[in-house]
């Protein structure tokens, strides 16, 4: 496929601002991998001086690999990788200069959630206001915002938000005693380390002379500062991205970024890839008669050249099973070509009826954002030896693997120990090497001598492989054996999984042995390089389609892939659009078109067939539901359209919410309620009232209607703006 006028354009594209404006399947990986070969062939910038910044690891590795087939090996020199990926490799740099060490942990989230919920049980906090999850959504939506602790402090609304604010400080100073970052310090410290380290500054803002990012309607305030300084001096940032596309606003995406790109870099120069190679003409005009709908957006016009195609089949279920048995209709029918179809979600609840469909059906799926390999206790376990071993000041991954396999070092020991390292300002290992188990009795003191004997070989290991420490540790530690001696069915299976993870470590350590390594890479240890690598991967980076295996996910999961035939499953109100997201009275429709932004996502990973499924009826979180179809359906031209429904369903449309609000409006008080609904007693929430969401974080309730299951909120928070929520699933706390 040659480039298109558009596309030769934003190859072509010299000196300055750039804001490509890609449609869904419009070819932007393309467009990029041609303007880096571009740039280098006309001698406007060397590998090792262009900075590509993608949202997955599977992206940037993907853009490096055509990028070879391009320009060759020197493809190797590009600077490609995640924001988090770039901030960890400028942090191996200069992270001693901000007082972290070079060898430093990066925590995940089980790690940060353990860490909170410890720091909020030593302030003697309520556990059922100030839960882990509620603080870690403050944190992290701090440092999405690039505010440290002062700064978050200094902004505070309630009680709440003051309290977090000092768990927040607690917590950034326990991480650095540990020498350890969380995912949001990979962006603050970078930016800290560009403002403040003068070196640094020289080194990184001067050395690119030209900055790329993908998916950049899906930044935050943080990482829209970092690309901001690393493009300062050349001035030539070129951000490729689809505001139709951004939904990722419940975890800091601003869409602001992309919407207002020409005021931020003025003289910028924009370009729109509006033609779709992706899928059949009626999926594309289906899919922009929606998101149409949003206002405040880059308008385009995305067209394709392929054929009509199928029509949208919009398909009226009478319940979940229904549903599911309509999915495998269709999947029988496809016989060895299941890897060619996906089943889209809007929540992981919503699987289950799909799971037992298939399994019953003996077919084959995967699930993206299942439980993951690395997320196995076995693999934890292990993981944490090696974390030890590279950082020993972490007393998390110390306090996980010091007793497993069993040593006889119980929890009073661990206290003990933790107790005296903390009133000493030392880590819990530094403390032990320091004689800090003479305070133990004779029992625990020789134990943990033992334990501190064994470990203490592993130390400095790891530089040129990872495999042979792995395999060491789990010999001295008995590991094996250890697994073996468990009760358990699944005592094999885990036994493979920890030879798995020495294989994983053998192919590392090959890959890293022979990777071309510039003379401007931080000089780390191949243990160091490994662990990063753990630390960075996400669940899209380890998708591959199976042939034989039909895919399962929920939307948000999806972005940046795309098959033959996708299936969504459960296109009712308060499902798709989500109860959380439907937005109150005003003209701020955040929530609603957040929403109609994923289903957009969902409707242009169809290539050639689009099914779109609602319920009459639904169990779900454990009640059944009678949802009315969703909203986005009737956005969708019936031209575009073909219909079905179950003998069990009833095919009406979701205009029918008209005739349901007015019988509300004309009714009287007293007036018994429609079928299936209970009458209304006071509700707990009242309007005023400050509450705090585990991800949307801190907002102020503006109205309540109905009551106990039926209770809805209209609360305004200050990071997701104004959501509808149903009282019982939102997991508010009152402060």
């Amino acid at each position: 496929m040659s480039l298109n006028p558009d596309q030769l354009e934003a190859v072509e594209h010299g000196d300055g601002a750039l804001l490509i404006l890609a449609g869904a399947g419009s070819g932007k990986t393309r467009v990029l991998v041609h303007r880096i070969a571009r740039l280098i062939e006309q001698g406007k910038a060397e590998p090792w001086r262009i900075l590509a910044v993608t949202f997955t690891n599977k992206a940037a590795g993907e853009l490096v690999d055509r990028c070879r087939t391009l320009i060759g090996s020197q493809a190797g020199e590009l600077w490609a990788g995640t924001f988090h990926g770039i901030g960890a490799r400028i942090c191996r740099y200069y992270a001693e200069d901000i007082g972290y060490p070079r060898a430093y942990t990066i925590f995940d989230d089980s790690d940060q959630l353990r860490l909170l919920k410890e720091l909020a049980g030593a302030a003697k906090l309520d556990a059922a206001r100030f839960r882990p999850e509620a603080l870690r959504a403050f944190i992290d939506q701090a440092k999405n915002e690039a505010l440290g602790p002062s700064e978050a402090a200094q902004r505070v609304e309630s009680d709440f938000e003051e309290e977090a604010a000092k768990i927040y400080a607690v917590y950034q100073r326990r991480l650095k005693r540990m020498g350890s970052m969380d995912f949001g310090d990979l962006l603050l410290n970078t930016l800290l380390i560009l403002r403040t380290v003068p070196e640094a500054a020289e080194r990184f803002t001067k050395r690119f002379r030209h900055v790329l990012v993908d998916e950049y309607q899906d930044t935050n305030h943080a990482q829209y500062l970092m690309v901001s300084l690393l493009a300062a001096a050349s001035g030539n940032l070129c951000v490729v991205g689809d505001d139709d596309q951004s939904i990722y606003g419940w975890r800091g995406a601003d869409t602001r970024n992309i919407l207002e790109f020409e005021r931020d870099f003025p003289g910028a120069k924009i370009v729109r890839l509006e033609q779709n190679y992706r899928s059949t003409a009626n999926i594309i005009e289906a899919a922009a008669a929606v998101i149409d709908n949003n206002g405040r957006r880059h308008r385009k016009h995305i067209w394709t050249e392929q054929a009509a195609g199928a029509p949208v089949c919009i398909y009226t279920a009478g319940d979940e099973k229904d549903e599911a048995r309509y999915i495998l209709e269709r999947l029988e029918a496809l016989g060895d070509e299941l890897g060619r179809v996906a089943i889209f979600y809007r929540t992981n609840a919503q699987s289950r009826a799909i799971e037992e469909a298939l399994v019953r059906a003996h077919l084959p799926y995967v699930i993206v954002g299942g439980t993951r390999f690395y997320e196995r206790r076995e693999i934890k376990d292990l993981i944490a030896y090696l974390r030890f071993v590279h950082n020993p000041g972490d007393d998390f991954s110390l306090e996980r693997i010091v007793n497993v396999p069993a040593r006889g070092i119980g929890k009073t020991s661990w206290e003990r120990l933790k107790n005296a390292a903390g009133a000493r300002g030392l880590a819990i290992w530094e403390h032990i090497g320091r004689g800090g188990a003479a305070s133990l009795g004779p029992a625990a003191r020789s134990r943990v001598g033992a334990f501190h004997t064994m470990a203490g070989h592993w130390l400095g290991q790891g530089e040129t492989g990872v495999a042979g420490l792995l395999r060491k540790i789990i010999d001295d530690s008995g590991y094996i054996a250890f697994l073996e001696s468990r009760p358990e069915d699944d005592a094999e299976s885990r036994i493979e999984n920890v030879r798995e993870l020495v294989t994983v470590a053998k192919d590392f350590d090959r890959d890293f042995a022979t990777r071309r390594v510039s003379g401007d890479t931080p000089e780390i240890s191949c243990l160091t390089a490994f662990l990063e690598q753990l630390a960075l991967v996400s669940d899209i980076d380890k998708f591959e389609a199976k042939k034989q295996a039909v895919s399962l996910m929920t939307v948000h999961n999806s972005k940046g892939l795309e098959f033959e035939e996708v299936f969504v499953a459960g296109m009712e109100e308060g499902i798709f659009p989500h109860s959380r997201s439907v937005n109150g009275d005003g003209d701020d429709n955040h929530g609603i078109e957040e929403e109609r932004r994923l289903f957009y996502v969902a409707m242009t990973r169809a290539k050639t067939r689009l099914t779109l499924i609602h319920a009459r009826r639904r169990h779900l979180f454990g009640s059944e539901q009678m949802n009315l179809p969703s909203c986005f359906l009737d956005e969708i031209p019936d031209k575009y359209l073909s219909r079905k429904r179950s003998s069990a369903g009833r095919d009406f449309s979701a205009r029918s919410q008209l005739s349901r609000l007015r019988w509300e409006e004309e009714q009287t008080p007293g007036s018994p309620p429609p079928p299936g609904q209970a009458l209304s007693s006071p509700g707990r929430y009242k309007a005023g009232m400050k509450v705090v969401h585990p991800t949307f974080g801190s907002g102020t309730v503006r109205k309540s209607e109905g009551s106990g299951d039926s209770e809805k909120l209209l609360v305004q928070f200050r990071q997701g703006g104004i959501k509808k929520l149903v009282a019982r699933f939102a997991r508010l706390e009152i402060v």
